[in-house]
């Protein structure tokens, strides 16, 4: 075997590592202000949400309160497993056991930042201008 060909042969194993690797959802750090955007066919009429992990993480809200993978009725998702995009799950149209991305965000954000306020909690915002802003 040329040493050209052991090289491309090297790097071959090593590319498929990496994919295989990236595959399996190794832990990652979220990012610290992510923006949550549904993108929907004809144009967004919202601009995208931002949202800060940071926040969250310090009022100590469990990442399980966002993050799933429901096996029936069972959130099976725990803090280092890769996440899917909301997207993966939940698309623009509801079906009979999940709800649409839009609603599916709104029960989750909005739904939490209410229970936090009627128990006199400091909690996020819960008008459409307050998340939305100038939509």
């Amino acid at each position: 075997m040329t040493g050209r060909r052991l090289a491309y042969l090297v790097g071959l194993l090593l590319g498929l590592l990496a994919l295989v690797g990236a595959r399996a959802g190794l832990p990652t750090e979220p990012p610290a202000v992510s923006l949550l955007k549904i993108r929907v066919p004809g144009g967004n009429r919202k601009s995208p949400v931002e949202f800060s992990h940071q926040v969250h993480a310090a009022r100590k809200v469990a990442c399980t309160q966002c993050h799933h993978d429901y096996r029936g009725r069972r959130n099976v998702w725990r803090k280092g497993q890769p996440v899917q995009p909301c997207q993966a799950c939940h698309s623009l149209r509801r079906t009979a056991r999940t709800p649409d991305l839009k609603d599916a965000f709104h029960r989750q954000c909005k739904g939490c930042h209410l229970q936090l306020k009627q128990r006199g909690r400091p909690a996020g915002p819960i008008t459409c201008r307050g998340c939305h802003g100038s939509a």
